[in-house]
């Protein structure tokens, strides 16, 4: 009986709720390696972080375009004597689909594909410099807060997966220590959590000198 009320509620609401508009998004994020054991025992996660812009187009749904930047440190002892310091750092360029929808006054949620490029660099002493290419595709859900008209804050959670994978030779090493395996069995995937924000792009209804 109570969902019945809220739903009646909000569809006599409906017509009065803020519309989509152009936006651009950023995020923060702190991903964690998902079904890659030797990838998550050599290496910890520093963060990601990402930008795009988007635009409506039909009914909530709009696509997009934008970015992220993600780096991980090499464990110190996880493979030494071979490798002692370093970093990973993936750069990820993407088209975006979305479908975003107000719940209320000050709050909706996006629900967002995202497609396109990734390229692995490792930086360390035995590294042989050479960047890995591949394919990206994302889910990313999230759901945001106004705190001002045009400025809103949030929290995301995802799934991300590339088209290649962790191997011994992208650190110039024959094999793990330890392990037989010199390759993962599994592609680079990642689950995601973190904070954004979203900027409508244009003047505040309220006051036309703010945004």
């Amino acid at each position: 009986m109570v969902v019945c009320t809220v739903l009646v509620v909000q569809a006599q609401k409906g017509d009065k709720l803020p519309d989509v508009s152009p936006t651009f998004k950023g995020e923060l994020v702190l991903p964690v390696s998902f079904k890659n054991p030797i990838f998550n025992s050599s290496t910890e996660t520093i963060g990601q972080l990402g930008g795009c812009l988007q635009f409506p187009l039909y009914k909530g749904l709009g696509i997009g375009a934008g970015g992220n930047y993600m780096w991980w440190g090499i464990k110190e002892r996880a493979l030494a004597p071979f490798v002692t310091e370093g970093e990973v750092r993936r750069a990820v360029f993407y088209g975006k689909l979305q479908f975003e929808r107000y719940t209320g006054e000050r709050t909706f949620y996006e629900l967002s594909f995202r497609a396109g490029t990734s390229t692995y660099t490792f930086d360390c002493p035995t590294c042989p410099g050479a960047e890995t290419p591949g394919l990206y595709w994302s889910l990313i859900s999230g759901y945001y807060i106004h705190a001002t008209d045009n400025l809103a804050f949030g929290l995301t959670v995802g799934y991300d997966r590339q088209s290649t994978r962790f191997d011994a030779t992208d650190l110039g090493l024959t094999g793990f220590p330890g392990r037989k395996e010199t390759s993962e069995d599994r592609n680079f995937q990642n689950l995601v959590f973190g904070l954004g924000f979203s900027t409508r792009l244009r003047r505040s209804e309220r006051d036309a000198m703010t945004w």
